[in-house]
C-alpha cells in the first residue's frame, strides 16, 4: 500500500470521528438545554406559587410574620401557645397554611382575639408537643410521631389527616398521571450517563414537590373556608359540669333533630346572647371617656385625661398602673378605683357559657363525633368510626347519648349491635303489651 492510499485513510478516519464527535457534542449540547429548559420552566412555577402566596396573604392576611410570633390558639376550649415557626416547620400542609399568616384575617377568633380551632384540646396539644421535638430535632433524629392514649388514638390520627400530617406517617403517594418518567440517558461515556441521569432524577422530585405544593395551596382555600373561617358569636362556650368546653354552633347543630340542634338554632343562640368582649374592644375614645365619667368615685377630670389622650377600648383593656401615671393620673385612690373598674369590665365581657348538667367524659365523646362528622360534611376527612368508650361508661354514654338524640336519632352515635338489641327488646316489650291488651 502506497503512500497516497494510506494518508487517504487516515484523512476517513479523521473526518469520521470529527463527525462523531460533533454529533456527540450537539447531543449532549441538546441533553443539557432539554435539561436547563425543564429547570426553569419548573422553577417560573415555583416563583408564580410564592407570588400567588405573597398576594393571598396581602389580601386575605399579613405580610410581615416572623417565626418567632407566639400564636395563641384556644382549641376546643384548651389555650395552647406556641411559635409560628413550630407550627409551619412542615410545609405543604394545612397546618402550615393555617398558621403562616396568609389567612390572618379571615380565621375565627374567640373574645380574647386567640385563634379558635374546633378540636379535642388534648388530642392538638399532642400534635403541638411532636412539632416542638421536631424543631429541637436534628436531620438524623427520628422523632416520635405524636402519642396519646389509646382511647383517643383513632381520634388523633383523624386530626393528623385533616391538618394535612398524615403524610409523616407513610411515605407520600405519588400521581402516576402528574408524574413525567424522563428516558434514561446512554448514548455518552457511563460518567456523563450517571451525571444526566441524576440530575433527570432531581428534577422528576423537585417536579413532584412543587406539583404536591401547587395542589396544597389550592386545598387550603377549602380548608381555611371550611374549617377555620367564621365568626365569634358562633363560638360556643359549655360549662360541662365545671369542664370548660368550647365548640362552633355548626357543630353542635350537624344532627338537625337532635335537642342540641335546636338548643343552639340560629334564633335561641341570639336570644341566649354572647359576650361583649368585642363591643369594648372596639369603644372609641369618646365612648372610653363616658364610661371613666361614670365609674364611681373617679372626678371628671380623669374623664378629660382620658378623652385628651385618645384612650380607646383596645388601649382600656390594656391599660395599667404605669400607663395611667403616664397620661397624668397621679392621685393613689385613683388609679386604684380605675384598675379596679377595669377589672371588673374584663370580667363583665368574659365568655357567656351554657351549662350542661351531664358527665364532661360521656358530652366529650359525642361532642368529639360531632366535631369530626363536621369536617366529614366538609369533605375534609373520611367518615368518621363511632366514639370509643370505655366499659365502665358505656351505659351513661347510652343515656346522654339519647337524651341529646331522640328516637332513631340516636343511632348516629351508638352501634349498630347496640340499636339492634334495643330494637329488639321494644319489639318484645310491644308484642307483649299487645297481647295482654
Amino acid at each position: 500500500m502506497n503512500i497516497t492510499t494510506i494518508m487517504e485513510q487516515l484523512k476517513k478516519a479523521e473526518e469520521k470521528l470529527k463527525a462523531a464527535h460533533d454529533s456527540r457534542e450537539i447531543a449532549y449540547a441538546a441533553e443539557i438545554k432539554k435539561f436547563d429548559d425543564v429547570k426553569k420552566t419548573l422553577l417560573d412555577r415555583l416563583h408564580d406559587l410564592d407570588e400567588q402566596k405573597q398576594q393571598c396573604a396581602a389580601v386575605n392576611g399579613n405580610v410581615n410574620v416572623r417565626d418567632d410570633d407566639i400564636i395563641e390558639i384556644n382549641a376546643g376550649g384548651r389555650i395552647v401557645d406556641a411559635r409560628r415557626g413550630v407550627l409551619c416547620q412542615v410545609k405543604g400542609t394545612r397546618l402550615e397554611a393555617l398558621f403562616s399568616g396568609r389567612w390572618d384575617k379571615k380565621l375565627q377568633r374567640d373574645g380574647s382575639d386567640r385563634i379558635f380551632l374546633d378540636v379535642n384540646g388534648d388530642c392538638f396539644q399532642a400534635i403541638v408537643d411532636y412539632l416542638n421535638e421536631l424543631a429541637i430535632s436534628s436531620e438524623d433524629e427520628r422523632t416520635k410521631m405524636p402519642t396519646i392514649s389509646d382511647e383517643y388514638k383513632y381520634l388523633l390520627s383523624q386530626y393528623m389527616v385533616l391538618f394535612g400530617l398524615s403524610r409523616l406517617e407513610r411515605p407520600a403517594f405519588t400521581d402516576e398521571h402528574s408524574k413525567k418518567a424522563y428516558p434514561v440517558v446512554n448514548r455518552f461515556s457511563k460518567d456523563i450517563n450517571e451525571a444526566i441521569n441524576e440530575k433527570w432524577e432531581s428534577l422528576n422530585t423537585l417536579q413532584d414537590e412543587i406539583t404536591s405544593l401547587e395542589k396544597s395551596f389550592v386545598d387550603e382555600h377549602h380548608f381555611i373556608d371550611s374549617f377555620v373561617s367564621g365568626e365569634k358569636k358562633d363560638i360556643i362556650r359549655l360549662n360541662v359540669s365545671g369542664t370548660v368546653m368550647t365548640t362552633n354552633r355548626a357543630t353542635l347543630t350537624i344532627v338537625e333533630d337532635s335537642v342540641l340542634a335546636q338548643q343552639f338554632d340560629d334564633t335561641k343562640w341570639t336570644v341566649q346572647g354572647s359576650n361583649n368582649m368585642r363591643g369594648v374592644k372596639e369603644w372609641t375614645a369618646k365612648e372610653v371617656s363616658e364610661w371613666v365619667k361614670n365609674v364611681e368615685g373617679i372626678k371628671q377630670k380623669a374623664s378629660k385625661l382620658f378623652k385628651k389622650n385618645e384612650i380607646n377600648g383596645l388601649e382600656l383593656l390594656a391599660l395599667n398602673e404605669f400607663g395611667l401615671e403616664k397620661m397624668g393620673v397621679n392621685r393613689p385612690g385613683t388609679i386604684c378605683l380605675l384598675m379596679k373598674a377595669i377589672k371588673q369590665l374584663e370580667k363583665s365581657t368574659q365568655d357567656v357559657s351554657t351549662l350542661i348538667e351531664y358527665s364532661p367524659y360521656c358530652f366529650g365523646k359525642i361532642l368529639d363525633y360531632l366535631r369530626l362528622k363536621y369536617v366529614h360534611s366538609k369533605e375534609l376527612i373520611d367518615e368518621p368510626r363511632l366514639p370509643t368508650v370505655s366499659n365502665d361508661q358505656k351505659e351513661r354514654y347510652e343515656k346522654v347519648v339519647r337524651y341529646y338524640f331522640p328516637g332513631e336519632s340516636a343511632e348516629f352515635l351508638l352501634p349498630q349491635k347496640q340499636n339492634a338489641c334495643k330494637r329488639k327488646r321494644r319489639d318484645s316489650s310491644s308484642s307483649s303489651s299487645s297481647s295482654s291488651w
